[in-house]
């Protein structure tokens, strides 16, 4: 498996990345894992958009679905040009708030939307993805993805969350959530966790490789890599345009 980075900062784009997206390849399978505002240009740079398998969206906030709108322009007109057969696959939570009615008056035929859940389990070629609710405000979903000898696991929003750990224990890659600095730690009570429990997080869940992701817009760079302590498991900042070997 072949995950690039689209987009890793969160609630908006800063100069340095979008928001979170992930461009998840295997075999001939290729996977949008969100699709954050400001990931379509770099997407563009690794793919065309025709070639698109599905896009798998946690939840429905903001800075991780709002480039699925100019996208569907993308997908309507290669559908009209004879580059894309069929419907785009979309796979998101099907919860109870404005956003899914928002989505569903402004795209058409070319998306194919169908919805996630803990009970839901889905393949694209070799790859098989399972669903864990997270502990956010937002109905939202972390992901473990498995190409039947490597796992790829993916946090999405959430806060501290035992079960979550174990769900995405033994991964090969895990992609953990890393919204903020202690100096605002109490703000995971909003559903996000701190750099340092972002790194405790992977530590407890025995990965063997941690990416840390969705980023806080207002830290630089440099403030996020001071809060990363040293552990037995090697850990790394994502980078956009930064791809990975799972």
């Amino acid at each position: 498996m072949k995950l690039t980075v689209l987009g890793n900062r969160s609630p908006f784009p800063v100069k340095d990345g979008g928001c979170p997206s992930y461009l998840l390849e295997s075999d001939n399978q290729k996977i949008l894992i969100d699709i954050g505002p400001d990931s379509l240009q770099e997407l563009n740079k690794h793919i065309n958009y025709y070639d698109l398998t599905a896009i798998v969206i946690s939840h429905l906030h903001g800075d991780h679905f709002q480039d699925l709108l100019p996208l569907h322009y993308a997908i309507m007109l290669d559908i009209m040009a004879g580059r894309r057969k069929e419907a785009l696959a979309v796979y998101l939570p099907f919860d109870e708030g404005q956003e899914l009615d928002f989505i569903r008056s402004k795209v058409g035929k070319e998306y194919h939307l169908q919805p996630i859940d803990e009970s839901i389990k889905l393949s694209f070629g070799n790859l098989n993805f399972s669903f864990k609710r997270t502990k956010h405000p937002k109905e939202c979903y972390g992901m473990r993805i498995s190409n039947g000898t490597k796992i790829l696991g993916y946090t999405a929003d959430t806060g501290w969350d035992e079960s979550l750990i174990s769900f995405l224990s033994s991964t090969d890659l895990l992609m953990v959530e890393s919204s903020l600095l202690e100096q605002d730690k109490d703000k995971t009570k909003l559903g996000h966790l701190t750099v340092k429990e972002a790194v405790n997080f992977g530590v407890q869940a025995k990965t063997k490789q941690l990416l840390l992701t969705h980023l806080g817009a207002y830290y630089p760079r440099e403030e996020i890599e001071a809060e990363v302590e040293q552990v037995d498991i090697p850990v790394e900042i994502s980078r956009v345009g930064v791809s990975y070997q799972v």
